[in-house]
């Protein structure tokens, strides 16, 4: 049998509202991450397919 609940009652009430009061809370910010140096080191390499 289903029952309803109710988020303000589970013990993730508090999550929950800091998550719909987010400013942005289907963005996530992540670092930009600098990949020249693989990039470079990567066609320096000989190739394996050819």
């Amino acid at each position: 049998m289903k029952t309803e609940v109710n988020p303000q009652d589970t013990n993730r009430a508090e999550a929950f509202e800091l998550w719909m009061s987010s400013p942005m809370p289907m963005v996530t910010l992540t670092k930009t991450f600098d990949v020249s140096n693989l990039i470079r080191m990567s066609r320096s390499l000989p190739s394996a397919t050819s």
